[in-house]
């Protein structure tokens, strides 16, 4: 039985099984619903079974989605396969570990890892040239993804750099190997060579798998491409959905060619197109439409409102920065003050810098924000800690991570005892368990320095027990905390410290519920799922959203901002100093921030700001481009003012924090133009606040202090 609501095109699309399949998804017009209910119903018709169905996408909230959906409508049946590119991958690294030659609990390093390798690295060659790690890892990923080996880098260098680029190259691969790890790159090409090196194994996974389903598809590379080609064989269908508009992601390898292609790539494919918009305003599509119609390159489309036309796009122009900032959270509050949540509101930007003008602004008239995909929260340093120890246990061979955590808590190791240690470690070529209960052994340790390793290698042999007996991860992170201390080295009387024990006890919440939903996964499940975790992942919608508009793919919101229209920031490219490509890639991404927007979307350019030494950009050639479809640039709608901090707080004071509840101020310290507040809202430990950062409410009269 096909879904009664979805419309036309979506039904063709769902019942369409003879063969490839397009599906053109415009913005907002139901993919999602046509994926999960094209599944549904070969399930629900016996056509093949869960096995045979292989779905993939491109973020884990979408591949969560998905599966949410599937199981409602076929009521707990079981479900296919169903994941991101790169966990489908691990999976299938894991499964085939064997017969490929890799170990089944390598070790997955994500940015951050690939940095502090790359930085080690660098340090050690001392290449000429000037490589910094981000060039260095831009570089060796560009390669990975054309599919280019090290030798092969090395063989085609025609200037010095190139040359130095490969030498660090080939030197990460073969430290990765020492490590038995991957980075995200290599799932995806050792997938690849598994597939067309072993005949046996191609021809298995192209039986088994007879229905292929992949999102986003304007966002595969190359070797994503060529995974899916390999797969498909005489007898698969593969259905790909996507939006050419939308592919966003060409610096990091994306071809849009992909699904412009697709129709000669897989002969026979059928072209659905899905142009019913439901997510925005008329107003709001026909300016991304003007927008996004300038592009060359395109399959074509034109988005069909089903919401009225609605207000105006409108253009604020503003002075500066700090104004820009400072009006849009003003009116950020008026719509606040009308009704609408923060959650259902966003500033995006084009680059991360952009972020701290808002930010100000918004502590400064406590409005509770969050900044989506900065710092993510397993690459806080606290967090990496505690994976490190966990990943040791799950692959004994990972030597970066031990690196990470040999004298974390301080064990009495030196600087050179360390250097030592990691000397020998290489040249025995043994496992990091072993290393440490032999490190007593070695040359330039010391008496204390070999003691305390001997003990972290018994410690860690026993913990390894707990995984090896498939002890749930919960277990084995509290019995991490409790043996190594890592918890203790943290003051909860300082403010930064006691932030990095919150952020411990959060992480020990979410192993907790991995082990709920998992029961059978252990250390090693949880690890090949937190490694593949991304920045939407631990956005919790709590408050007004800052983010760049690379990260609001795939988000929706009643209220967009979109800052820095202007020559150089929005396109992020230099006058006549860039390829036709990349202006389109510019174009298109300001069309998904602008596709993000139901009801209001407010576009903001600067007279002035200070970016790589100029001081006026100019408005961005793409509000001329959409000028037919724009507002004329208003004054902003009344905005509430800011609300002010009272002047100061003393014991005694009773206050009100908006997550915490009431509270009784123990002490008050001036710090600058903030106040450190240590305050107790009843909880087992006073909680100690800068009140530059939380609006807090003083409420009249004082608590006795009886």
């Amino acid at each position: 039985m096909i879904d009664v609501h979805l419309n036309p095109q979506q039904k063709e699309a769902v019942e369409y099984d003879e063969g490839h399949l397009l599906v053109l998804a415009g913005a907002g017009s139901g993919k999602t619903r046509v994926l999960t209910a094209k599944i549904a119903r070969l399930l629900r018709e016996g056509t093949v079974k869960p096995g045979n169905i292989l779905a993939m996408t491109f973020t884990n909230k979408a591949a969560r989605e998905m599966g949410r959906r599937v199981s409602e409508m076929l009521g707990g049946r079981d479900l296919p396969r169903m994941g991101t590119f790169h966990s489908t991958c691990l999976w299938f690294l894991r499964r085939e570990a064997g017969r490929l030659g890799y170990d089944q609990n390598c070790t997955v390093y994500d940015g951050s890892d690939q940095k502090a390798l790359l930085r080690k690295l660098l340090k050690k060659l001392s290449l000429p040239g000037g490589i910094t790690v981000s060039a260095a890892l831009s570089w060796i990923t560009e390669k990975k993804s054309d599919l280019v080996s090290p030798d092969q880098a090395l063989a085609e260098a025609v200037t010095g750099r190139q040359e130095s680029m490969a030498n660090v190259y080939a030197a990460y691969q073969k430290t990765l190997s020492e490590n038995r790890a991957f980075d995200f790159d290599d799932l995806l090409t050792h997938t690849l060579e598994g597939l067309r090196q072993n005949i046996d194994i191609r021809e298995y996974y192209r039986s088994k798998f007879r229905r292929i389903l992949v999102d986003e598809y304007q966002d595969t590379n190359l070797v994503q491409h060529l995974i899916l080609k390999t797969l498909a064989g005489e007898s698969t269908s593969v259905t790909v959905v996507g939006d050419d508009d939308q592919s966003i992601y060409g610096w990091r390898g994306a071809r849009v060619s992909n699904i412009l292609d697709f129709p000669k790539d897989f002969p026979g494919a059928k072209i659905v197109r899905l142009e019913t918009n439901y997510r925005s305003t008329g107003s709001i599509l026909r300016a991304a439409d003007v927008l996004v119609s300038n592009n060359i390159n395109r399959h074509g489309k034109t988005l069909i409102p089903v919401l009225e036309m609605g207000e105006p796009v409108r253009v604020q122009p503003v002075a500066s920065p700090s104004d820009e900032a400072e009006w849009s959270v003003r009116t950020v509050l008026a719509f606040q003050a009308s009704g609408t949540p923060l959650s259902r509101m966003a500033v995006l930007y084009r680059t991360n810098a952009q972020s701290r003008e808002f930010e100000a602004a918004c502590r400064k008239c406590g409005v509770a924000y969050e900044v989506v995909g900065a710092q993510r929260f397993f690459e806080r340093e606290e967090i990496k800690d505690l994976v490190s120890y966990l990943r040791i246990l799950v692959n004994p061979r990972d030597g970066e991570s031990l690196s990470r955590i040999i004298n974390k808590p301080a064990r009495g190791v030196g600087k050179k005892g360390e250097d030592s240690f990691f000397q020998n470690f290489y040249r025995e070529g043994v496992d990091c368990l072993t290393a440490l209960s032999r490190a007593y052994e070695w040359p330039g340790i010391t008496a204390r320095g070999g003691a305390a390793l001997k003990d972290m290698g018994a410690f860690l042999t026993g913990a390894a027990r707990m995984v090896s007996r498939g002890d749930p991860a919960g277990e084995i992170v509290d019995h991490v905390l409790l043996s190594t201390g890592l918890q203790e080295q943290y003051n909860p009387e300082d403010v930064a410290e006691q932030s990095k024990l919150e952020n411990i006890q959060e992480f020990r919440r979410f192993v907790a519920q991995y082990d709920v939903e998992n029961p059978r996964g252990g250390l090693p499940g949880f690890l090949a799922e937190q490694c593949l975790l991304t920045s939407q992942d631990s956005y919790s919608e709590e408050g007004l959203a800052l983010m760049t508009l690379h990260c609001a793919k795939g988000l929706e919101f009643d209220v967009v901002f979109i800052a820095g229209l202007e020559e150089g920031l929005i396109p992020h490219i230099r006058q006549n100093e860039s390829a036709p490509s990349d202006l389109e890639e510019e174009r298109r991404l300001l069309y998904v921030g602008m596709t993000r927007a139901r009801t209001t979307l407010f576009l903001t350019t600067c007279m002035t700001r200070a970016m790589q030494g100029r001081y006026h950009c100019g408005p961005s050639r793409f509000l001329a481009e959409i000028a037919p479809a724009l507002a004329e640039p208003q004054a902003p709608r009344p905005a509430m003012p800011c609300p002010s901090e009272p002047e100061g707080f003393k014991r005694g004071d009773v206050i009100r924090h908006p997550r915490y509840g009431r509270g009784m101020v123990l002490s008050a310290r001036r710090r600058g133009a903030e106040w450190e507040l240590s305050i107790d809202f009843g909880f087992d430990e006073p909680k100690t606040i800068l009140t530059g950062y939380v609006p807090l409410t003083k409420e009249r009269g004082r608590a006795s202090q009886g």
